[in-house]
């Protein structure tokens, strides 16, 4: 149980990052879901629109970090655990970083380099594997939903 917990800790964030960002990505011609709450909250209460979307991104950085010192606890204990070394967790948060950077830019990405995107889950798969380090240490958070299960693996967000 201790050990799918853990897994759901960086795999999850990946997933629910990228499921994130595609959502954003494929509004992003009608307006995003983030602009269009914008949009609203300024229409109804009266807002300065540049003063609501600072709110919501100092709001998304804040979550961001959160969940980022919440991975690094979680990978910090695999090692004491010995289920990875400090070299591995070092180098799946510093992979898991490059990724996120990805995902950042599907926001303004054509369907097509959505749908290539979704290949770097194989690809981040067989980069565990060659690096010895356990799928279910790589997972993210888990919560409500997730079930500890790496997309396409039976749990949600399968497509």
């Amino acid at each position: 149980m201790k050990r799918t917990l853990l897994i759901g800790g960086a795999i999850t964030s990946i997933g629910a990052a990228s499921m994130l960002s595609m959502g954003f990505a494929s509004a992003a011609t009608a307006g995003s879901p983030q602009d269009t709450l914008v949009d609203k909250l300024v229409s109804k209460f009266n807002l300065n629109k540049s003063d609501v979307q600072k709110v919501i991104d100092e709001n998304r950085q804040e979550h961001e970090a959160a969940r980022e010192q919440k991975m690094k606890e979680r990978l910090d204990q695999a090692v004491k655990d010995k289920k990875i070394t400090q070299e591995q967790e070092d180098k799946l948060i510093a992979k898991l970083k490059e990724l996120q950077a990805d995902q950042k830019e599907l926001k303004q990405a054509t369907q097509a380099e959505r749908d290539a995107h979704k290949a770097k889950m194989d690809e981040f798969k067989k980069w565990l594997s060659d690096n010895k380090i356990p799928e279910e240490v790589a997972r993210p958070m888990g919560g409500p939903g997730h079930h500890g299960k790496m997309r396409g693996e039976g749990g949600p967000h399968t497509d």
